[in-house]
């Protein structure tokens, strides 16, 4: 199985997730466009309770885009998620990173028997954007904690995961 990465031109691409590995750091520097201040390292720590993975087309070693997420009981909890700099706009090369990041992490909840929930704390600024693009749901706006419902985890990844050709 892979998903499905829709470049700008509209040709599609199959992309899989694997775990971030120390040697893929090197490619996460902010000279390559990756957030400063976003230390994916430590998701390679041990006894880390989040795990990190990293999204490529396959075939390419460019990560197109990064998560870390813990399997709860009945959810997945997103620490971050962040797509690389070319996946970004203006340039978007591929113009669904953002979909299928969001859609591993409610595979990954379906896996682990969580029906698609997934749990995230929002950035302010994103969160009118996650409910409006994602179909996220506010679960407490004090804490600015959202979720991925299981219908639209399960749209996500009906929309993008593929049996591989």
């Amino acid at each position: 199985m892979s998903w499905t990465l829709i470049h700008r031109n509209g040709e599609h691409y199959e992309g899989d997730f694997s775990l971030l590995t120390k040697t893929d750091l090197v490619q996460l520097k902010k000279n390559n466009g990756w957030t400063r201040g976003l230390n994916w390292g430590v998701y390679l720590q041990k006894n880390e309770e989040f795990t990190a993975y990293k999204l490529q087309v396959i075939g390419d070693t460019h990560i197109q885009g990064l998560i870390a997420v813990a399997i709860r009981d009945g959810y997945v909890e997103l620490a971050l998620v962040e797509k690389s700099k070319h996946n970004r706009k203006p340039v978007q090369q591929f113009r669904n990173i953002g979909e299928v990041l969001f859609a591993q992490a409610c595979l990954l909840s379906v896996e682990n028997n969580g029906d698609g929930y997934v749990l995230l704390r929002a950035k302010t600024g994103l969160i009118n954007h996650y409910i409006h693009y994602y179909r996220m749901e506010v679960v407490n706006s004090r804490q600015q904690l959202m979720a991925i419902p299981p219908v639209e985890a399960k749209r996500l990844i009906e929309l993008y995961y593929r049996q591989r050709s």
